[in-house]
């Protein structure tokens, strides 16, 4: 895919761009990375912290808060879903239009708010107001729809890899959270554990964020990619046609690739939610104790982790249908693993299995979204397609608490999943490639 960079930033300084040209002269290091870094330990102490711990938490807030019903928890974390979706478009236009960095910092306020809310609810609507409005808002603040903006106003080619990498904070936090969390809430109880995760979350992020978010290269003088990197271009980068288009909001629907994005990963994220929710108990149920059930979490995250990094490369090469089929096959297969699953060990088969497939869901979300509307109004269609994949996102994880408490089995729950991978297979088809596949067939490096 072509990309739009000059060497000069218009509106900079010349004393700006002589001053980033003399610290580049000194090393090749571009700040982009920096950038990576940030969003990396974002996911890992928002995202993950939250999606990692949910299962595990699960069982203690069933019985405290809600009769030990399953599907009246799980209806909390889609009440999230369902907030964060309608904040997300008025969201994305602000983040098009204004700083990343000020979202962020508003979105770790709330979030930190809302863990001491969650360590204070005595009744099941105060849960309901801590996790349905104030970490949809939150989340939605500080989450991917905030950080994936400011990676893709400083990444162009290597954008599949740097979205990657950056969302592999989560999936570390997935690698250590289930034990940890297991071991933590065994240990000082799970209103305490909350209070835990609010301290971690203000403390770190406030002086991460303060110090080392840029919202775009521009700010320093650089331009995407980094100005090494462009100049070692055989031939002049050019500029794709729908890079720094303006796009209205209504011309996203009349776009088949952002219906096409919309069903596959809104698929891809009501199936996540629903695992990452019910996998525990569903573990439990099959007779994997605590701990090798927290294992089998692990081993999920961190082959997810393994798999960000091939994710992105393949994303950078081969384009987003390729890439795209290859995560939905894993992941439908991975599903058909889990309903069978009875022992540790194949458990541990299928979370690998996951864990591979899903690796892609962030990434490939991003890639696919903005090698079809390009960067300008990135935020803005991320915050729309929120709406749209809003119905597969808040049903699967009550689907699949409502049908353990009618069977006391997950079996059906994961067998429907799986099914709804397979369906999905459909959508990569009218997905724009994008990636050196695309730049190739365009004439560019």
């Amino acid at each position: 895919m072509p990309t739009s960079i000059s060497t000069e930033i218009p509106g900079t300084a010349p004393a700006v761009n002589r001053a980033s040209r003399a610290i580049e002269a000194r090393t090749p290091f571009f700040y982009g990375w920096m950038i990576v870094g940030v969003g990396a330990i974002l996911t890992f102490l928002g995202t993950g912290f939250y999606s990692y711990s949910r299962g595990v938490f699960l069982p203690s807030l069933a019985e405290q808060l809600a009769d030990g019903s399953r599907f009246k928890i799980a209806m909390g974390f889609s009440a999230a879903a369902i907030t964060g979706a309608f904040v997300a478009p008025f969201l994305g236009n602000l983040l098009d239009r204004s700083s990343p960095r000020n979202v962020i910092f508003l979105g770790i306020g709330v979030v930190t708010l809302s863990y001491l809310g969650l360590a204070a609810s005595q009744t099941l609507w105060q849960f309901y107001l801590a996790v349905g409005v104030g970490m949809g808002i939150g989340m939605t603040c500080m989450g991917n729809l905030s950080w994936h903006k400011t990676i893709i106003s400083w990444f162009d080619h290597w954008r599949g890899r740097a979205i990657a990498l950056g969302v592999m904070g989560a999936s570390l936090a997935g690698v250590v959270m289930p034990p940890l969390v297991t071991n933590l809430v065994d240990a000082i109880g799970w209103r305490m554990a909350y209070v835990v995760f609010a301290g971690i979350v203000a403390s770190v992020l406030v002086p991460l964020v303060w110090f080392f978010l840029i919202n775009r290269p521009e700010d320093v003088g650089e331009v995407r990619d980094g100005r090494l990197y462009v100049a070692k271009q055989a031939t002049p980068v050019v500029a794709d046609k729908v890079e720094n288009r303006d796009w209205h909001w209504t011309e996203f629907f009349r776009l088949p690739a952002f219906w096409a994005t919309g069903m596959i990963f809104g698929a891809m994220g009501c199936v996540y939610s629903a695992v990452m929710l019910h996998l525990f108990g569903h573990l439990n149920d099959v007779g994997l104790a605590a701990a090798n059930a927290a294992y089998v979490l692990s081993a999920t995250a961190l082959f997810a982790a393994l798999g960000k990094p091939i994710i992105g490369w393949m994303s950078d090469v081969f384009g987003s249908r390729v890439t795209t089929w290859i995560a939905l096959i894993t992941q439908g297969v991975a599903l058909l693993l889990f309903a069978h699953a009875d022992t540790l060990e194949t458990a541990l088969i299928a979370g690998s299995t996951y864990g591979l497939g899903y690796s892609g869901m962030s990434p490939l979300r991003t890639f696919a979204l903005s090698v079809a509307v390009g960067n300008a109004r990135f935020a803005t269609a991320n915050g729309i397609l929120r709406i749209v994949q809003l119905p597969l996102v808040i049903s699967a994880s009550p689907l699949a608490g409502y049908i353990y408490d009618q069977t006391g089995s997950y079996q059906l729950a994961f067998l429907i999943l799986a099914g709804l991978m397979a369906v999905c297979c459909v959508g990569p088809l009218f997905l724009r490639a994008g990636g050196a596949r695309e730049r190739g067939r365009q004439g560019t490096p």
